[in-house]
């Protein structure tokens, strides 16, 4: 039961890759990206540091070993904008090092260890794709990535001598949110703290409004699907929130969903959010994106700049763990 609560975790870890940069400028090119055999790079190549993990690449339907160096530096670089402060990127590395760590774990015997699906587990973009993101701006991202990862290399976050769910989301709506109100699972690490340097974030508040017709369609999504609605007025009632803002349960035409089966049925940027409904309109308001659970990226990288080192980062938003070196 324990395993498989952890992987219905880590399937929640998906929303962050896109997202992130979406509403981010900083995490695409700043200009058109060149293709790849004209970028001429001066970065060394990647260090080969001997621990592996085999990925399987969604794209190219296959598995495919690698240095684990390697899979961290691109699975940071899938994650979280390469314009944040180092520190915020050095505890994103260890995050992502931790959940590489965990997943290797669990599945010695299988063909893979894990997949680059963000639906499944967190995101890698290998060499080539990290030029074409960052286009001309490759070289001083890439070192600055190489620098970041290389110096937090081999640090994961334990509990209890137990490798951590190292889970993550873009920006908070303010507090970040206890695993046990979103998943069912209560890890002691993974509890409300104070994110508030989210809501300065840009792409903080988000607004979207269905008409009829909209919100009808959008709700043969959920399972089991209800009875399209004549009109929108009360056809959504929240009826349960967390302290920290996640809608934790609403009903639609009487059905009750949780506020992650609304947020995915309506292409909402997180569970947090308040309704305005008229006879033929409904409107949300949506505060942070992700699913607000773990670390904010954009809360580290605003505690980053408020003067916090990566491991203050981490021992804010994952109470409790311990940062240790492992041995591989």
């Amino acid at each position: 039961m324990k395993k498989y609560a952890l992987l219905i975790i880590l399937s929640a870890l998906s929303m962050i890759c896109i997202p992130v940069a979406m509403i981010n400028p900083a995490a695409t090119p700043a200009t058109e990206p060149l293709h790849t055999q004209q970028v001429q790079s001066t970065a060394e190549p990647l260090p080969q540091h001997g621990d592996t993990i085999t990925v399987f690449r969604t794209a190219e339907n296959k598995s495919v070993e690698m240095d684990m160096f390697e899979y961290v530096c691109g699975s940071v670089a899938a994650e979280m904008p390469l314009a944040y402060h180092e520190e915020a990127i050095k505890a994103q590395a260890i995050a992502c090092y931790t959940n590489a760590l965990r997943q290797k774990s669990e599945t010695k015997n299988e063909e893979s260890n894990i997949t680059d699906n963000i639906k499944m587990h967190q995101g890698y973009i290998d060499e080539a794709q990290r030029r074409e993101k960052w286009g001309a701006d490759f070289d001083k991202y890439e070192k600055k990535l190489e620098d970041a990862v290389k110096s937090v290399e081999n640090m994961a976050l334990y509990y209890n001598n137990e490798l951590c769910v190292a889970a993550f989301h873009a920006i908070s709506c303010g507090k970040t949110e206890a695993s046990k109100n979103l998943w069912g699972s209560a890890m002691p690490y993974l509890v409300s703290v104070d994110s508030s340097g989210d809501k300065s974030a840009k792409g903080y508040s988000s607004t979207i409004t269905f008409n009829t017709e909209g919100f009808n369609k959008c709700i043969q999504a959920l399972s089991p699907a209800p009875q399209s609605a004549k009109e929108l007025t009360s056809a959504l009632k929240i009826t349960e929130k967390s302290p920290s803002g996640t809608v934790l349960k609403a009903t639609i035409n009487g059905t009750t969903y949780t506020g992650e089966q609304i947020r995915s049925a309506f292409g909402l940027r997180s569970p947090a959010f308040t309704v305005k409904a008229e006879k033929d309109a409904i409107t949300f308001t949506v505060t942070g994106y992700g699913h607000g659970v773990g670390m904010s990226q954009n809360g580290a990288d605003y505690l980053a700049e408020k003067g916090y080192t990566y491991d203050k980062i981490l021992a804010h938003y994952y109470q409790g763990a311990q940062i240790k070196t492992t041995n591989t």
